[in-house]
């Protein structure tokens, strides 16, 4: 008897997590997303011209809740300027989370982004193995609504603490995009 009253407690206890997640994930949102653009060189601009970007990444939010997040992934490459140590240019690659704020339920909104990641960088194209470093990041998008896909523009401010032989200082660039989130 007491074998028979937990079992169907713990029947009961497992109904109810399921419909709870169930629930749940239909409350919150996940989009993948991915943009393409120039980026500019910011601190080191008499060293780096302009450059190209990509990320890709996840937002996810719940609704009418004004916060959401994002895991993004991010490449960049300035080419080299008027200095000969950097003539490769910088290759930047970054893991980032952020935090964005979204008005819902309208085909056409601005929203804010800022977070902080860990970036990887080099003077070599396509090699990470010169340094790592934390940074932060901080923008603003439009966003517009098309056929169930979200088509937005964004600009967003990138400071990477880089080290230095005299200390550290730290490496900025601007990013601008053109992307999608499905």
């Amino acid at each position: 008897m007491m074998h028979s009253k937990m079992h169907r407690s713990v029947i009961a206890v497992a109904l109810l997590v399921a419909c709870n997640g169930q629930s749940l994930s239909a409350q919150w949102s996940i989009a993948p997303s991915a943009a393409v653009g120039v980026s500019i060189p910011g601190t080191r601009h008499d060293e780096l011209k302009e450059g190209v970007v990509a990320k890709a990444g996840v937002w996810v939010r719940a609704p009418r809740v004004p916060v959401g997040l994002t895991v993004e992934g991010m490449f960049s490459h300035l080419p080299g300027g008027r200095r000969i140590s950097t003539a490769e240019g910088l290759t930047v690659g970054g893991a980032m989370l952020s935090v964005t704020t979204r008005r819902h339920e309208r085909r056409v909104e601005t929203y804010g982004v800022a977070g902080g990641g860990w970036y990887w960088y080099s003077n070599a194209p396509g090699r990470f193995t010169r340094a790592n470093a934390p940074g932060f990041n901080a923008g603003v998008g439009e966003l517009l609504q098309v056929r169930g896909h979200d088509l937005f523009a964004e600009v967003r401010f990138h400071a990477i603490r880089t080290p230095t032989a005299s200390g550290g200082t730290w490496t900025t660039m601007l990013p601008i995009m053109l992307g999608v989130r499905f």
